[in-house]
This record gives C-alpha cells, sequence and structure tokens, in this order.
C-alpha cells in the first residue's frame, strides 16, 4: 500500500526532511490548540451524558420547553456520548487535545495528497501554511465536523492510489477501497459530513466513465463497475445510523435552507476585506487550472467546482475547498515549473541547507507563537458563558420558565445537568423557524411584539447578557413588571415580579445600579448604588465589573483613595480594563504623581481601540507631560494627536493652542 508517489530522497537528506516534517507538525498542533468557546461544544457534551445515563432509550426532547413531543436529535450520536466519555477521563483538555491530534492528522494527510502531485517539501509546507493562516485553524472547535476533516482525506488518499494503478496492479490495490464502506458506518454516526466523500467518488466514476466511451478499453469498464460497487455499498453503509436513509434527507434539507443560516456566523458568506488571503488562493487555483487547462481531469475539476462554489457561499466550508483544490492546484503547479523552468535544479548541498532553514523559520515560529499564546492556548475563552450566574440561579431557582440566549442554551443545559430547561439553543432545525423569529424579536426587543411574546410563553425569568441590544433591557424598565436580581461581568437575571418570587425580590432586587441603565445608577441615591455595587462584589467575588461600579462611585463621592482601591480590585480581575487604568491615571495625576500617572496612561493606550479612547488618553498624556520639565514639546504632539482622532473636541483645540508656544 503505497501512500507517498515515488521520489528518492538521498540518504544524506533523509533526517533533515525528518526533523522539519516533524516540526511542522509540532507547530500546526500548538495553532490548532486554543481556548474551548464554542457554544455547540456544550451541547454535544449534554447530549452524550444523557444518552450514556439513559442508555440510549430515550425519545422525547429533554432540554427545552418550547418544543415538549418532539423526538430527541439523533444525529452524531457516538460523536456526543465519544466526546462525554473523553471528557470524563480529561476535561476539557482532553478535548482540546484530541481535537488538535486530529486536526494535526488530517493536515498530515492533505500534505501527503499535495506531495503525491509534486513530491516538493517546500511546496507541500507553502501550500499548508496558505490552508492554516486562511482561515484553517479558526474553525476548527471541539465539534463533529473535525471527523470529516479527519476521514476525508483518508478516502481520498484510496481513490488515488486506485487511479494510479494500472492492470495488473489493479486487483491488489482495488481491495483497500473496502475501507471506504467499512469507515462510512463510524463516519455517519460521528458526522453527516461523510456525504462528502460521494462527491470525490462520483468526480473519479465519472472521469472513468468518460474515458471508457473515449477508449472502449475494458479495464475502464471494470474500473467504473468495481467503483460503482463501492459508491453503493458505501451508501447503503451510510444509513447505519439511527435515522437511517432519512439522514440524507435530513443533510440536505438542513444545508439548503436559508432560514437559518443566515443568522449563523460560520454560514455567512466571506469577504475579501477580512479574508484576503482565501480570495487570492481561489483566484490561484482557477488561474493555475486556466493555464493548465489541457491537463484538467474530471475527477479534480468536478470537486473543484463544487467546493469553491460552496467555499464563497459558506465561510464553514473553506476547508472542504482546501482539501478538493491544493492537491490538483500543486499538480497544476507542477506542471507550470517544468513548462517554463525545464532545466532548474539544485544541488544537493542547497537542498540540505534548505531543510535546516526551513527547520529553524519553524522552529523560531513555534517560539513566537507559543510565548505570545497563539499556539498552546489550553482552558476556556473568559467570560464566554455565565458560569456564575447559572450557579446563583441554582442556589435561588425562579418559580417558572426561564429564557436565555441561544449559545447559552447548551451550556445551560450542561452545566446544571438539565436541571433547567431552556427556551431555545442552537440546535436550530428542531425549533423551527417560526419560534426561532419570536426568540429573536424577545432578545432583540422588538417594542410591538417582546413583552406580549414573554406573556405568551409564560416567561418568568430572562438569564441576559449586558453585552445584548439594550432595546430589551428598555422594554423591561418600561413595563416595570422585572426586577433585576443578579448580575456580573457576563451576565444579569431579571425575575417577573410576582407573588412567588417575593422571597428573591425582596433580598435581592436592584433599586438604585443597573449595568445596563444609562446612567448606571440613580444619581440622587449614589449611597444607596454604591450599597448594592457592593452587595453585587460579594454576590459575584470573581466579577470586576461591581468593583469598577463602586470604585466611579467612589469619584463621585469624592473619595479617591477608596476610589483607588477599588479599581485596584478591578485589575486584579481584568489587568487590561481600561477604563480603570485610566482612572488611576486621572487619580494619580491629581495627587501629582506625574510619573505613575504616565504609566497608566500608557498603559491605557496599548488597549485603546476606539477614536473617542485614544483621543480621552493623548490628551492626558499631553495634560501630564505639559509642565514637566524639557517634555513640553512631547506634550504638544499627544494634543495633536488627541486633535487628529476628535477633530471637533474644543478641550484638545484649547490645549493645543496652549502649547503652541514655549
Amino acid at each position: 500500500m503505497q501512500l507517498v508517489a515515488n521520489s528518492q530522497i538521498p540518504a544524506k537528506l533523509l533526517w533533515p526532511t525528518r526533523i522539519l516534517i516533524v516540526a511542522m507538525l509540532l507547530l500546526v498542533f500548538g495553532l490548532m490548540i486554543h481556548p474551548l468557546g464554542d457554544p455547540d461544544v456544550f451541547i454535544h457534551l449534554r447530549d452524550g451524558r444523557h444518552w450514556v445515563e439513559n442508555k440510549l432509550q430515550t425519545d422525547k426532547e429533554p432540554f427545552a420547553y418550547t418544543v415538549p413531543g418532539k423526538s430527541i436529535e439523533r444525529v452524531e450520536v457516538l460523536f456526543r456520548i465519544g466526546i462525554y466519555l473523553a471528557y470524563t477521563l480529561g476535561g476539557y483538555t482532553l478535548l482540546t487535545l484530541v481535537k488538535a491530534a486530529a486536526m494535526t492528522i488530517a493536515l498530515f494527510l492533505l500534505g501527503l495528497l499535495i506531495y503525491r502531485r509534486w513530491p516538493h517539501l517546500g511546496v507541500v509546507g507553502a501550500l499548508l501554511a496558505i490552508a492554516i493562516v486562511a482561515p484553517m485553524n479558526r474553525i476548527m472547535p471541539e465539534r463533529p465536523y473535525v471527523v470529516t476533516y479527519l476521514l476525508l482525506p483518508i478516502v481520498m488518499l484510496l481513490i488515488d492510489m486506485y487511479r494510479r494503478t494500472d492492470a495488473k496492479q489493479e486487483r491488489s490495490t482495488g481491495k483497500y477501497l473496502w475501507f471506504i464502506p467499512v469507515i462510512t458506518i463510524p463516519w455517519a454516526n460521528l458526522h453527516p459530513g461523510f456525504i462528502v466523500m460521494f462527491g470525490f467518488l462520483g468526480a473519479q466514476i465519472f472521469d472513468d466513465i468518460i474515458a471508457c466511451w473515449r477508449t472502449q478499453d475494458l479495464f475502464y469498464r471494470q474500473r467504473v463497475l468495481w467503483l460503482s460497487t463501492i459508491f453503493a455499498v458505501s451508501f447503503v453503509a451510510g444509513a447505519i445510523n439511527p435515522m437511517g436513509f432519512s439522514l440524507y434527507t435530513f443533510v440536505l434539507e438542513t444545508t439548503a435552507s436559508d432560514d437559518f443560516m443566515k443568522y449563523l456566523t460560520e454560514w455567512a458568506p466571506p469577504v475579501f476585506s477580512r479574508e484576503p488571503l482565501f480570495f487570492l488562493l481561489l483566484i490561484s487555483v482557477w488561474l493555475a487550472q486556466i493555464f493548465a487547462l489541457r491537463r484538467t481531469r474530471l475527477f479534480d475539476l468536478i470537486p473543484m467546482l463544487a467546493f469553491s462554489y460552496l467555499a464563497v457561499k459558506s465561510y464553514r466550508n473553506m476547508p472542504l475547498f482546501f482539501f478538493a483544490a491544493l492537491p490538483p492546484l500543486a499538480d497544476h503547479l507542477r506542471f507550470l515549473w517544468q513548462k517554463f523552468f525545464p532545466k532548474t535544479s539544485f544541488s544537493q548541498q542547497f537542498r540540505h541547507l534548505s531543510l535546516y532553514a526551513g527547520t529553524a523559520v519553524i522552529g523560531i515560529l513555534l517560539i513566537i507563537t507559543t510565548s505570545t499564546g497563539y499556539a498552546f492556548r489550553l482552558g476556556e475563552i473568559p467570560g464566554m458563558f455565565p458560569k456564575n450566574g447559572l450557579k446563583w440561579l441554582l442556589d435561588h431557582p425562579i418559580k417558572g420558565r426561564l429564557l436565555t440566549h441561544d449559545i447559552w442554551g447548551g451550556y445551560t443545559g450542561w452545566v446544571t445537568d438539565s436541571q433547567i430547561q431552556v427556551f431555545i439553543d442552537g440546535r436550530f432545525p428542531l425549533f423551527g423557524e417560526k419560534l426561532y423569529a419570536e426568540y429573536r424579536k424577545i432578545i432583540w426587543g422588538d417594542p410591538q411584539q417582546c413583552l406580549a411574546l414573554l406573556d405568551k410563553h409564560n416567561i418568568q425569568g430572562l438569564l441576559v447578557s449586558p453585552k445584548n441590544e439594550i432595546k430589551l433591557y428598555y422594554q423591561l424598565w418600561k413595563s416595570r413588571n422585572w426586577a433585576l436580581v443578579y448580575w456580573d461581568d457576563v451576565c444579569s437575571l431579571y425575575v417577573r415580579k410576582t407573588e412567588s418570587h417575593k422571597s428573591l425580590i425582596v433580598p435581592f432586587q436592584y433599586f438604585n445600579i443597573d449595568p445596563k441603565r444609562n446612567p448606571y445608577f440613580n444619581p440622587a441615591s449614589p449611597k444607596k448604588a454604591l450599597r448594592e455595587a457592593r452587595r453585587a462584589a460579594e454576590i459575584a467575588p470573581d466579577s470586576f465589573l461591581p468593583w469598577f461600579f463602586i470604585g466611579e462611585l467612589q469619584l463621585h463621592l469624592k473619595q479617591p483613595e477608596k476610589a483607588k482601591q477599588a479599581f485596584a480590585e478591578v485589575l486584579k480581575r481584568a489587568p487590561q480594563h481600561i477604563a480603570s487604568l485610566y482612572n488611576l491615571g486621572v487619580i494619580s495625576l491629581q495627587e501629582k504623581r506625574l510619573e505613575t500617572a504616565e504609566n497608566y496612561f500608557r498603559a491605557s493606550l496599548k488597549i485603546a481601540s476606539s477614536d473617542k479612547q485614544m483621543a480621552r488618553t493623548y490628551y492626558m498624556l499631553a495634560i501630564t507631560l505639559k509642565d514637566a520639565p524639557n517634555r513640553r514639546k512631547e506634550a504638544r504632539t499627544w494634543a495633536k494627536r488627541s486633535l487628529k482622532r476628535l477633530p471637533a473636541w474644543k478641550d484638545a483645540q484649547a490645549l493645543v493652542q496652549a502649547l503652541q508656544y514655549p
């Protein structure tokens, strides 16, 4: 079973080649390790635990109260059980490491496919680098489609091996094609993306049909029959899953529906301004195809056409485009190189030095990406999910139904062990377009229907993000039927004002402070607001936001020392909180500690993103430096930068004018 094309590597180059490949794989492995944060991961964990605990016996949906009586999803059952069992063995760390290992192997197999077209490690490394940067490693969470990215290149290698055989080798090589229906059975239970392999099989069959028609050769006729047999058996094997043959229609109906896909970022079409490298690669692939048009084969052209279209239509399909396009691109580049540079050759010494240079470059990249935190990043994305809010909610349960964000739905069921049912989660086809439309009207605060829909669905609690659209909160304040009883950095919990919630509202309601109000506290009652902020800090000790409000309220009450202590508590929890750094700079400036003030302003400037933030910080740096010995010219530079960011700011205009003269 020959996986790589015949390409003799001189003995002196063998070990440098192996070292280079290991370094490349280690770099890829590190880049694929990034913090856990995809919301669908928790849906799979939750469902896997449910399937294991109920021994695959559950029929009805147990996680959402909006779809009573509906059958539970039966796709990807094997993956969901597997990811849960992996979690029980090694937690989130093991999930991330297994995903990274699977994607590293997948990219190694893609490298083999490229190498079979052009046995040149430089070409392989360059094309794989493009695949990683644009944007392969950013859409590789711990989700089922990683299985497809792992198994698809195996099928492609088996087809490619068979394609290269002649009549004498056909029988011995053709037997390996039986691996395709064998791996189809677990693949269909891990991820329905196994369907894409039929595109590659079908393209090869179609290519052989054309060759048979042109040559009338018995060899191609036998290949068509054999590949068609493998295709048919694999199709039947794909139906060995809890949904049977209906899995095929489920996949086609789901991916063809624009009702849900238009709301999902991963299914949105890529744009050139955000993904220029992908579009440049796409153009390069088709330019190479045009220049090598006479060498075009249908087994390459059909998948390239299909996945080019799908990748342009959806960000999610980019990796499939890389699998379909990079091997033929290498083939075309090899042809064009030999055509235009037929006499070019490189000495063994040059190749030897190139291997060591490539290894050194990859080693430097590995050190840089690891030291900067871009590679080998374990853990979870901080502030992504309402961990503390749900813990508080379990200790202080509401009476009735809870509505939370769809991206928090699976997480809620997972961390509460399904004690809390939700309105909706990320399984959009299960809920239907009508229910999802109503959910959006609630979350985005539709003025005409938001409150009526909360009543219609008998919602008793809202666990929502402070980053949510302010319209929802306006509707809640306007109705005066909802009380804020918990808030932290990540979430706010509102409960309906009913007699059954009296035990929550009386001790926990916030009257004078609310993270979403503008201003966030009642100016007439700053001391009461301060007491409420301190209560929030006690209830959510890991949160920085209550401490920030405490600091701002202390400044409002003209207590700078206590404000400094509060802002210091903020920086313990959020070292890059720009507003706290800025406020500490202002306090230090008022205390005439100019060097300390400058340090705080420079630190806040490093993380400032908006024009307003940068203009304010430039302005304060100019104020800090204007009276410092020999730094007036530097202060004038900062003032001009401030005015450049906000040209209409009168204070900046006056400061620039004042600093014009020594």
